[in-house]
Parts: C-alpha cells; structure tokens; sequence
C-alpha cells in the first residue's frame, strides 16, 4: 500500500503530503499535513491512531448541513480540534437530488464538478484564506478533509502546495491518488453504487476538474503564490512562515 496512506476503517482517502520536493530541490516535511475524505465514520481505534501520529488540527470544508447530516467526532475541545471551514457548493444533499434529476447524464454531472472548481477560485477566498493561515500560524500537524476528501480538499491541496513550490503535474498525480484510496462514502445505500457510470463523475477526481481551477487562476497570474497573496489577501510573513514550518 502506498506510504501516504493512514489505513483506517471509517475513512479510505487519509494521507500524508509530506516527501514531495519542490522545484528548487527542497522537500516537504512528513507526518504535518494531511488530507482526507470525511471522518465522520472514524472508530474508536481510527481516532487513536490519528492521535498518535500527533494530529492537533482538523480543518473540516463542509458545508453546515453537512456537519448536521454526518457530526464530526471533534470538536473545539477534542485533541485534535475541529477548526470548521464551511463551504455550501456540492455536498451529499445536493449531490443526491443533482444525480436524481430526470433525464441527467453523466457527462451533465462531470460539467457541474467541474464548474465548482472555478468556484472554488472565485468565491470561497475567505476560508482558504483561513485555511492558508491556520497551515502557516495554527496547530500542526494538521488533517483537511471535506466529503470526499477530493474537490474542496483538492483545491486546498492544490494551493498548499502550489505555495510550497511543488510543481503542477506533482500536484495532479497526488490529486488523482483518490481514484486509488477512495472507497466511496459511508453515509447510506443509495450511495453505495458510486461505481455505477451515471455516478462516476461525482466520485472520481478527473484532470479535468483541477486543470479548471489551476486554469482559473492562471488567466490572471503566472504564479499561484501571487494568487494568493494578492486575491486571498495572505501576507507575505505567512507564506515565508508556512514555508519555514513544512520545507525542509
């Protein structure tokens, strides 16, 4: 099994992204930040597990409801702290009545994920922000995960290490590990055929969906990390800080 992945048995699509090197010969440290699809569904032996690899922060991007259809077992008070980060586009509710819809094809489907990724850019600034800086000035080692752990989280991914310096196509082969580690999610029946071909652009991570986001921010900047110090608002101590903190 790839060394990235935390094998546990409420969540498939938990991973390190420490050891990718960046284009100037520097490395991200292992074992202080990690993505994820949904932990709702951690065991009791899943939740020490994450407690022994020293995780202090969970940064959850779902939505509210979200978070009262499927609670978090973490909480401002747990060891790790939950740091909730809402973002409403695509969660399981809106996902059920979008692939429910009569007559909708897959290729519909795949156009509305894909849509959500330049969403993602333009509309969600303030979290990510949050996001940016809770990596640079909070409590690490640090989990982010969303319902799947692939496009709220992949947008995340793709900016944390963009601004570390890994290269694109690093960056899209560590998105696409969800085609390998996510099991589909664990919330009910109806839901358990994501392998179904109506289904499958709502649970595959596609280049297509991050080359849209990347492709977003690109018509205005040659860089990401001058995307996000000049649309995100992060300063420049708190990109030289998250740097100091994870390269090594």
């Amino acid at each position: 099994m790839n060394n990235r992945l935390l094998e546990l048995d409420g969540a498939s699509n938990f991973r390190d992204l420490g050891g990718y090197e960046t284009g100037d010969g520097m490395r991200l440290k292992k074992g202080l930040i990690f993505r994820s699809d949904s932990l709702s569904y951690l065991s009791s032996d899943d939740i020490k597990k994450i407690q022994d690899i020293g995780i202090k922060t969970v940064c959850d991007f779902r939505s509210d409801i979200e978070m009262k259809e499927s609670p978090s077992p973490f909480s401002s008070s747990t060891i790790p702290k939950l740091n909730h980060l809402p973002i409403k586009t695509l969660g399981t509710q809106d996902l059920r009545e979008l692939s429910a819809k009569e007559n909708v094809t897959s290729q519909e489907l795949a156009n509305e994920l894909q849509e959500h990724y330049v969403l993602y850019v333009n509309q969600h600034k303030k979290v990510y922000y949050e996001f940016i800086n809770t990596i640079a000035n909070g409590e690490i080692p640090l989990v982010f995960h969303c319902f799947a752990g692939k496009d709220r989280t992949g947008y995340g991914a793709l900016l944390f290490l963009s601004i570390m310096g890994v290269k694109k196509e690093i960056i899209i082969e560590d998105y696409l590990l969800t085609n390998q580690f996510y099991k589909g999610p664990l919330v009910s029946e109806e839901w358990r055929d994501s392998n179904s071909e109506l289904l499958k652009p709502l649970f595959e991570a596609r280049v297509d969906y991050i080359n849209a986001a990347f492709d977003e921010i690109f018509k205005k900047y040659n860089k990401i990390e001058d995307f996000v110090i000049n649309e995100l608002q992060v300063d420049i101590k708190t990109v030289d800080n998250m740097k100091r903190r994870i390269l090594e």
